[in-house]
This record gives structure tokens, C-alpha cells and sequence, in this order.
């Protein structure tokens, strides 16, 4: 409970600061992009993974208010599988999230990023009518490639926390483009 009131002060902190920012220096571009999630590890309460994955996919929309700072919302497509053991059958896995991002640049066309926020995560059985969904805190860390003005290339891997009853995490590991304007 701790950990969810620290990650919701520190976004809304972060939020805040973004805001007097962006009205301070008036440098605020808006983008959209796409991820290809290459790899998601999803664990449940039980140690079953899902085996099989399927490619994910992200999209979102967001803005950067300054060099350093900017904030996303978008929804991932996480995974869909098989269970790897008989006590866990295939599944679908969805995240609507927003997230705080932090730019680093490295030189004129290159910049690390650090993402943390909050995802709503849910997991349906395909054997089931039944949807799980949960609350959970997010942190990514990633690079990004400036192609030309508007369009960047960028890698990311995210850790979404779960629910001990339920899907305990998922790691995921994406590239993709944003295209700013």
C-alpha cells in the first residue's frame, strides 16, 4: 500500500512540475507512436508463465514539455499465449496506462529515457468468461534514435507490477517509432 502512495505522490509531483514548465517555457510538442513488444514474460501467482507468446503492441499518444520531461497515455496489446503447465490456460493479457517519461539526450540524435506511471492491467482466460484486472505501478527504461525532426526510433523494456493473487508482473521488452509534431 506504501509503495502505490509513493508512486502516486511522485507521478502527481512530477505532473505538477511538467506544468509549470511547459507554461514557463512554452516548448511543448505533442506525438504518437507505436511499439512492437517483442518479448513479455507475464507471471502469475502461481510461478506459470505464459509459453507461446505472440508479438504485443503499444500505442500511445503524449507530449514533451521540455527537453528533459514529458508524459504518455496509451494502451499495450501485452501478450496472448498458451500456459505453460496444465493449471494455467491461454490467456489475454490488455494495459490502458499513462506515464511520466525522463529524457537524458546523449548528443543530437540520441537520448536515454526512464518511464514511470500507473497501468491498469487486465488478464482474460480464453477458457473463461471471467476477466482479472488490477492497478500497478510501471517503470521503463529505454533509447531513442532522432531519424529527422519529427520521427524517432526507440527501444524500451517495462516492468508492470501485478497483484500476489493474480498476474504478479510482466516484463516487456519493445521497439518501435514516435512521430512528433
Amino acid at each position: 500500500m506504501l509503495n502505490k502512495k509513493i508512486v502516486l505522490c511522485a507521478t502527481a509531483l512530477l505532473f505538477s512540475a511538467n506544468v509549470v514548465t511547459a507554461s514557463l517555457l512554452d516548448e511543448t510538442k505533442f506525438n504518437v507512436g507505436g511499439e512492437l513488444s517483442l518479448i513479455n514474460k507475464a507471471r502469475y501467482h502461481n510461478e506459470n508463465r505464459l509459453s507461446k507468446n505472440k508479438p504485443g503492441v503499444n500505442l500511445f499518444g503524449g507530449a514533451r514539455f521540455h527537453e528533459n520531461l514529458g508524459a504518455e497515455v496509451g494502451f499495450s496489446f501485452i501478450s496472448r499465449g498458451k500456459g505453460d503447465k496444465t493449471r494455467q490456460p491461454s490467456n489475454r493479457v490488455r494495459e490502458a496506462y499513462v506515464e511520466v517519461l525522463g529524457f537524458m539526450p546523449l548528443s543530437d540524435k540520441m537520448e536515454l529515457i526512464a518511464s514511470s506511471g500507473v497501468g491498469y492491467m487486465k488478464s482474460k482466460p480464453h477458457s473463461s468468461n471471467t476477466a482479472l484486472s488490477k492497478f500497478g505501478a510501471r517503470v521503463g527504461l529505454g533509447a531513442a534514435y532522432k531519424i529527422d525532426e519529427n520521427l524517432q526510433a526507440r527501444a524500451m523494456v517495462r516492468y508492470h507490477k501485478g497483484d500476489k493473487n493474480f498476474l504478479k508482473h510482466n516484463t516487456s521488452a519493445s521497439v518501435g517509432v514516435v512521430y512528433t509534431f
